[in-house]
């Protein structure tokens, strides 16, 4: 395995002999994140069983639906 200086993914380097990330022969598959506002500070909360501010760690204890909408990272 070897990690790309340029875009820190890693490959196996028996398999290619670049980057298949960098030259577009591997697309990254984007990730969904439901995410919810923190009503106390309006920082982004990340689900953990239940919503957890990633500012204030103030907690609500409902369910990963109740989210005010999803987000798409690029790993």
């Amino acid at each position: 395995m070897q990690m790309c200086p340029y875009c820190d993914k890693v490959y196996d380097e028996s398999e290619y002999s670049k980057c298949p990330y960098c030259s577009g022969e591997l697309e990254i598959e984007p990730k969904e994140e439901k995410f919810k506002t923190c009503p106390n500070c309006g920082s982004p909360m990340y689900w953990d069983g239940y919503w957890v501010c990633s500012n204030c760690d103030e907690e609500i204890h409902t369910s990963e639906d109740d989210n005010d909408g999803i987000i798409e990272h690029q790993y």
